[in-house]
């Protein structure tokens, strides 16, 4: 990092705002997926967020990474108890998020055929369908949540090649995570390999996955 107070990695998003302008200063393409698929570049962090909880979470980190001079990925649920994808709300945030220069992806659920009958595949149908219609656009790519549920890699695999009508990847393909791509998680609050600050200009090409629900402006509290 470049400065003092850009060395304090915790998950308060001033650090999160410092990290991503360290990213850039150091020659890094800070971007989506669909922005490093058209146009990779030898130094390339790929920024996703997965939305398990809040909408709004979303749109604050959303702001934050358009400040920084960064496109990411925002993965919606379709099933989330915090956010309904058709709310005016979350319609309006879409569209913010895509003015901003981001691409607004579906986070896929797994497990609901358990309780609710049917299978996975017809599920991913369904989950697929709402958010096409609540974007008015094709899927263009996904994220699993808690794949194990759904299978783990061959479902999702499995699920690319059957959607490749209009999807164009799914976000634990292997060119996306080692050996081809560095992936850091902050998954259940805890970056396993310490926070995605500490790995500025180790590795070129790298995968980075927040859930902005850890990041807070002042306490963690403010999020529940």
């Amino acid at each position: 990092m470049t400065t003092a107070a850009a060395e304090t990695y915790d998950y308060s998003l001033k650090s999160y705002a410092d990290t991503l302008r360290a990213y850039r200063e150091a020659g890094y393409a800070v971007t989506s997926f669909a922005q490093y698929l058209d146009d990779p570049q030898p130094r390339h962090l790929i920024l996703r967020h997965d939305i398990d909880n809040t909408i709004e979470q979303a749109m604050r980190v959303a702001r934050i990474d358009a400040e920084a001079g960064c496109s990411s990925t925002i993965f919606l649920r379709v099933h989330a108890r915090g956010y309904n994808l058709m709310s005016l709300q979350s319609l309006q945030f879409i569209q913010e998020m895509e003015q901003l220069g981001h691409e607004v992806q579906l986070h896929l659920e797994g497990g609901l055929c358990d309780w609710l009958g049917g299978d996975n595949h017809e599920w991913a149908d369904r989950q697929r369908a709402v958010f096409e219609a609540a974007v008015g656009r094709p899927l263009g790519g996904f994220s699993s949540h808690e794949p194990a549920r759904m299978g783990g890699m061959a479902f999702a695999n499995a699920l690319l090649e059957r959607w490749s009508d209009s999807v164009a990847y799914h976000a634990y393909e292997e060119r996306f995570m080692m050996p081809h791509m560095k992936y850091l998680s902050d998954s259940s609050g805890r970056w396993r390999e310490g926070h995605f600050g500490m790995w500025v200009g180790k590795e070129p090409l790298m995968q980075v996955l927040t859930h902005p629900f850890w990041w807070f402006e002042k306490v963690p509290a403010e999020n529940y």
